[in-house]
């Protein structure tokens, strides 16, 4: 696959490979320099979980979505971080705050709910607002879609390790369709 990519000289490269693959992949373009010249685009690489296997393999300037668990310094996520780390004597990666956040939403849903009924479950996620770790989520009314977001940024390496530069919070509220767009999509 890296062979017949470089071969045809793509103008950029968009790839949603992780684990195994991802290493796989980073280690074959590397070796034969198909990410010299050719921006790459993927999805979770900027994530712990698959930047720590990669170390010094990791490709410089990648456009990532990911988790740059160090560097993010507001109240929320300092308390997530630092109970995570006191507890687990690690540091968090993206699928403990995924996980942190879905547990804490169920137990929000049932809260308000007053019930485990399903139905009862699908009402109460209708507009349910909740903290996580990364701020204010909220489930829309509409069609319970979550509002969490994702970092988005570059890849780097510093001190033999792979990490996330040049890094944003997107907001899911300003990337998610409208309610006019999702009506129409569902035909509404």
């Amino acid at each position: 696959m890296v062979q017949a990519l470089a071969d045809a000289r793509p103008d950029a490269i968009f790839s949603s490979l992780f684990a195994a693959d991802l290493q796989k992949f980073v280690r074959e373009g590397n070796t034969r320099g198909l990410f010299r010249n050719t921006p790459v685009f993927n999805l979770l690489a900027g994530e712990p979980e698959y930047l720590d296997p990669l170390r010094d393999e990791t490709p410089e300037g990648w456009w990532v979505t990911g988790y740059p668990w160090s560097e993010i310094s507001t109240p929320e996520h300092r308390r997530f971080r630092e109970a995570y780390e006191k507890r687990w004597k690690d540091y968090p990666r993206a699928g403990s705050v995924v996980g942190y956040a879905s547990v804490y939403a169920v137990a929000a849903a049932v809260k308000k709910a007053q019930s485990a009924d399903t139905e009862k479950l699908i009402a109460a996620l209708k507009g349910l607002e909740m903290q996580s770790p990364f701020g204010t989520i909220v489930w829309r009314a509409l069609d319970q879609q979550s509002t969490m977001g994702a970092y988005v940024g570059q890849l780097a390496r510093k001190d033999g390790k792979g990490v996330m530069v040049n890094w944003r919070y997107a907001d899911g509220a300003k990337y998610q369709p409208s309610d006019q767009e999702v009506r129409a999509l569902r035909k509404e």
